[in-house]
């Protein structure tokens, strides 16, 4: 019980902290006037938009760990078609990282902008929750195809169709934190 809880704080907590870290200079921009009028329940919700985001970033790590886990498992002869499944789910930390980078630039931009705060804020939750949600859904579909491959019972190109279908969640999240920040 107390490995499980110290993982998931150095899996989990501390890259959070890390990324609020890299992000903490866009806060300390801003103006003493424009901290009178932005409040702290929009500090909040963009604290919290900026969390979401990171757990959509790492979540990707988490998946991959379980795909590449059961890629381990997979029959030496079998490994050339089960790699491209095994490694398809840490692509959801790339769309939350681009959003974030995006998310960062707006606050540094318009601090003092209620309107724009939201937008980047809704952005954070619109492309974060898909992205995680994808990634673990992605990792156990890489899973399942992997020790489908390995039995024989799957080929590569249908292991691909498979865990690509849960991708489209993630690319419809990026999607959507592009155009709610547009």
């Amino acid at each position: 019980m107390a490995s499980s809880s110290i993982r998931l704080f150095m899996y989990r907590v501390i890259p959070m902290l890390l990324l609020l870290l890299v992000a903490a200079p866009a806060f300390a921009e801003a103006t003493e006037d424009a901290s009178k009028t932005f409040g702290l329940v929009d500090k909040t919700m963009l604290f919290l938009s900026f969390v979401t985001i990171a757990v959509g970033m790492f979540s990707s790590g988490h998946a991959l760990a379980i795909s590449l886990g059961a890629y381990a498992a997979c029959d030496k002869e079998r490994r050339g078609a089960a790699f491209i499944p095994a490694v398809m789910p840490g692509s959801q930390g790339l769309y939350s990282f681009a959003i974030a980078f995006l998310m960062i630039g707006n606050v540094k931009s318009s601090w003092g902008d209620p309107a724009m705060m939201f937008k980047v804020t809704l952005a954070g939750i619109i492309c974060g929750l898909p992205c995680l949600v994808s990634a673990i859904g992605q990792a156990r579909t890489a899973a399942y195809c992997i020790k489908s491959i390995s039995n024989g019972q799957m080929d590569q190109g249908q292991a691909l169709l498979a865990t690509g279908v849960p991708e489209l969640y993630a690319l419809v999240g990026l999607a959507g934190g592009f155009l709610v920040m547009a």
